[in-house]
């Protein structure tokens, strides 16, 4: 069984040469894993450093250019050069825990297993907001995550667990599972190209679900992911919010709905929307309990602030992709392709 790490990234240097020290800590020669490395970078200085960067390393880590532009192709890109049964994606911006890759090796060794993700943890580089804990929930195995950050730990292995808790930035599958679902959506596309935007693995995990197979996740699977001023702050989970309404209108035409551009559902599409609404309700209930005793709540009042700017972003965001798509039939084939092997979003955007 051998297993690729791959490394999309696109303009942090600095981030991802501490994602790629950090994996070569754990010595991956020793469980036969390769590194390859997917520059997504249109900056030629960027990519030139990078790729000076990955010689230096010794033949430790392949560097590959994808300069088609958007998460989702550079993943791709990884998938075709690796040469491994196993496919580890990982963000630029993460540090592996010392047993992060014996424990996925050891997940794959049941060969019921068909993915295998782990706890994706805060590791502060700045002063935290207190507002900011009150964008973390209960998720339904026991354990909190913050989907603004893509922060997860249950704090228990689980067997067996809904795939969509197989989170990108700590991410392996086997490459005869990705191969059959079709892989990634479209993800993180530059700020001009938004409305090619997709729901990324969340779209290939709900077919893993769909399909049956079996997604593990273990504990001892664990990373960091690193959290600083660029992402403490109100304007980042706001940016966050608008994509993620771009998410959830791509997930509705993509099931067969038709674009609704000038009114909006009921029930608006939410990731994990039950756990969404109870970790709303707790907060309330704890808001409410502070006040009766006489604490300041000042930092509650700023969180519901920054929530209402959320939902209003989110809206937003879902309103923008619902009128392009209904604009555009071009951009309805887009939505409701088979799968994105092969795209290049330049050449769709180029006619249309």
């Amino acid at each position: 069984m051998k297993l690729s790490i791959v490394i999309p990234t696109c303009g942090r240097p600095v981030a991802v040469k501490g994602a790629i020290h950090s994996l070569l800590s754990v010595e991956p020669e020793k469980y036969g894993a390769e590194i390859l490395v997917v520059d997504n970078n249109s900056d030629v200085l960027l990519s030139e450093d990078l790729r000076a960067y990955c010689v230096s390393l010794d033949g430790m880590v392949r560097y590959v250019s994808e300069p088609s532009p958007g998460l989702g192709a550079a993943r791709h890109r990884g998938v075709r050069e690796s040469k491994g049964d196993i496919l580890t994606f990982i963000d630029d911006d993460v540090e592996v825990s010392a047993g992060w890759l014996e424990a996925i090796q050891k997940g794959f060794s049941d060969p019921e297993v068909s993915m295998v993700g782990g706890p994706s943890i805060p590791k502060f580089t700045s002063s935290v907001p207190a507002w900011f804990w009150d964008f973390f929930s209960p998720n339904p195995y026991g354990g909190w995550m913050c989907g603004w950050l893509s922060l997860l730990d249950i704090g228990q292995s689980v067997k067996g667990i809904d795939p969509t808790y197989i989170w990108g930035l700590n991410f392996s599958i086997r490459r005869e599972v990705i191969e059959r679902c079709g892989g990634f959506h479209p993800d993180l596309m530059p700020t001009h190209l938004q409305r090619w935007q997709g729901n990324g693995e969340t779209g290939l995990t709900m077919k893993v679900a769909a399909a049956g197979f079996r997604a593990d996740y273990i504990q001892e699977a664990l990373l960091f992911h690193l959290c600083g001023p660029d992402r403490l702050n109100p304007q980042y989970f706001v940016k966050r919010a608008y994509f993620s309404g771009i998410d959830s209108s791509f997930t509705r035409i993509r099931a067969g709905q038709d674009p609704m551009p000038n009114s909006m559902p009921n029930s608006m599409p939410h990731p994990h929307l039950s756990i969404y609404r109870k970790s709303r309700a707790l907060a309330g209930k704890v808001l409410r309990r502070l006040q009766g005793q006489g604490h300041s709540s000042v930092w509650f009042k700023e969180g519901a602030s920054i929530k209402q700017m959320t939902d209003k972003a989110r809206l937003e965001g879902w309103r923008f992709h619902q009128a392009e798509v209904a604009a555009d039939p071009k951009l309805l084939a887009w939505v409701r392709r088979e799968n994105y092997w092969d795209t290049d979003v330049r050449k769709e955007s180029s006619h249309g």
